[in-house]
């Protein structure tokens, strides 16, 4: 040992041990893997592998109980045996465990329902190039070391389900997977997704990361347009259609949470949309208003304009501004101008779209640089 080399740590050395006899590799190999930076553990400590062995031989569902072994490397039930190469098999299943870790686990009394061969496949995309091949008996082997819930879902084949957010592994699925559409909203991105593929790089550049992950706290943000729309679902009309593609949409990723009115009609501006799903956002927009006199009417996305000094006419140099919003149904402009100039001082806003002036209005006493709209079909006194 050179003096710039630091000691592994007494529990460093137990594991290395205790990995060593496990599967068969020289010490050094073992000591080796347990103290890379690709197996320090990036959203939680480090598993260690007394942990890892003594779920194959404790646990619940999976361990051996002093008989057969039960999990190998296809799965359950399963006549394959472990293959261990002393060189990254216990980097492999730290690695397995972290991307496991970065999923909300199930509670309460929600069954498990992410195959455990989905996974495996999702692993191996998301921990790439660091890990090219996982099975799926190391997928359940983390998982079961981590503690997360398991369901044998038939009691005949080698998979399992994890205890994870399905909507989560379908978001993580389809970024890391070619062939998926990405999503395209983040309501469903894992808590530590981020911070865990920044680690990965850090630590495979041979960085030991310091800095301690906490899970944040769930916040849970005020949305009262978007919980009055899903409650619409059931209905047998045109707000009921509207619900329920809303509801897929925010299901799939596809679009991100409407928790205002306004921000419903931007998504539409990035989606494409039928004229009729259009009057269905307006008739929604409309009994909301109705049916929640303290609902914030619509304010669009501005989109072009400007201020320019001006040398007056005379009494005064003062300014011109001219700023473009988006009108409702995304085809015309809503014109805002103001004149700052002695004498000319005049402001003035305007829909510049024919649909739109028959169907919205300005709410009264917002003055014009405060303007917002709400259907006509709104009644003024709402």
């Amino acid at each position: 040992m050179t003096p710039n080399e630091i000691a592994p740590s007494r529990a460093l050395q137990q594991d290395a041990r205790a990995w060593s006899a496990f599967t068969g590799t020289k010490y050094t190999a073992a000591l080796r893997q347990v103290s890379s930076p690709l197996a320090q553990g990036f959203l939680g400590e480090r598993v260690s592998s007394r942990r890892l062995i003594t779920a194959l031989s404790d646990h619940d569902l999976i361990g051996a109980h002093g008989g057969a072994p039960l999990l190998g490397e296809n799965g359950v039930r399963s006549d394959s045996p472990w293959h261990f190469n002393g060189k990254t098999d216990y980097i492999q299943l730290a690695l397995i465990t972290d991307m496991l870790r970065m999923f909300t686990p199930t509670s309460g009394n929600k069954a498990p329902e992410v195959g455990s061969y989905s996974l495996k496949h999702t692993a191996e995309r998301f921990l790439s190039p660091h890990c090219s091949y996982v099975s799926n008996g190391r997928l359940i082997w983390a998982a079961a070391a981590l503690g997360l819930p398991i369901a044998d879902p038939d009691g005949d084949g080698p998979n399992l389900l994890i205890g994870v957010s399905e909507r989560e592994h379908d978001y993580v699925r389809r970024m890391v997977d070619s062939g998926q559409t990405r999503p395209q909203a983040d309501h469903y991105r894992p808590a530590g997704y981020e911070h865990l593929r920044a680690a990965l790089a850090r630590a495979a550049a041979g960085e030991f990361i310091t800095d301690d992950w906490v899970r944040p706290a769930p916040v849970d943000e005020p949305a009262p347009f978007h919980d009055w729309l899903v409650r619409q679902v059931d209905r047998n009309d045109i707000v009921g259609d509207l619900a329920g593609d809303y509801t897929a949409g925010i299901r799939d990723s596809d679009h991100r949470i409407a928790r205002t009115a306004d921000e419903l009609l931007a998504i539409f501006h990035e989606v494409s949309h039928s004229p009729k799903a259009y009057d269905a956002v307006v008739t929604s927009i409309a009994e909301w208003m109705r049916t929640e006199p303290s609902s914030a009417p619509v304010r669009t996305e501005r989109v072009g304009g400007d201020a320019h000094d001006h040398e007056g006419w005379g009494a005064g140099a003062g300014t011109t501004e001219r700023y473009e919003y988006l009108c409702p149904c995304g085809d015309g402009t809503i014109i805002e101008e103001h004149d700052n100039i002695p004498g000319f001082r005049e402001h003035d806003v305007w829909i510049a779209c024919d649909k739109c002036r028959a169907e919205w209005r300005f709410v009264e006493g917002k003055g014009v640089r405060g303007w917002a709209l709400e259907p006509v079909a709104v009644s003024p006194a709402a």
